[in-house]
């Protein structure tokens, strides 16, 4: 007598699972940053340095952020990164911080 196979096939709604996903990570990562804030572990107006070790990225992708017309960044003393504009571009902005930065994959 010969056994008998089956074959299991499952569909995935890959854009139900974003719509899942995305408010959980987002209130994780707000509570992580409002836990950092907290602590005073990042400043108000962040330096090209402090981006960097912020978001986990090289010099190289910093300078590309920076050049980005929607990145917040004031020119007139240095360049510096308001804190509360940084973390509501990043809201804004996942998908690039995802596919660009160990950020999320830190926190």
């Amino acid at each position: 007598m010969k056994g008998v196979q089956y074959m299991l096939t499952m569909e995935f709604d890959y854009e139900k699972l974003a719509d899942v996903l995305a408010p959980k990570l987002i209130d994780g990562l707000q509570e992580i940053v409002d836990r950092q804030l907290e602590n005073q572990e990042i400043p108000y107006m962040l330096t090209i340095d402090q981006l960097m070790k912020f978001l986990h990225i090289k010099r190289w992708k910093a300078s590309e952020l920076l050049g980005r017309s929607d990145f917040p960044v004031l020119r007139e003393a240095g360049v510096l990164i308001p804190r509360e504009e940084l973390f509501e571009w990043i809201d804004r902005n996942l998908d690039w911080v995802k596919e660009n930065t160990s950020y999320i994959k830190a926190v």
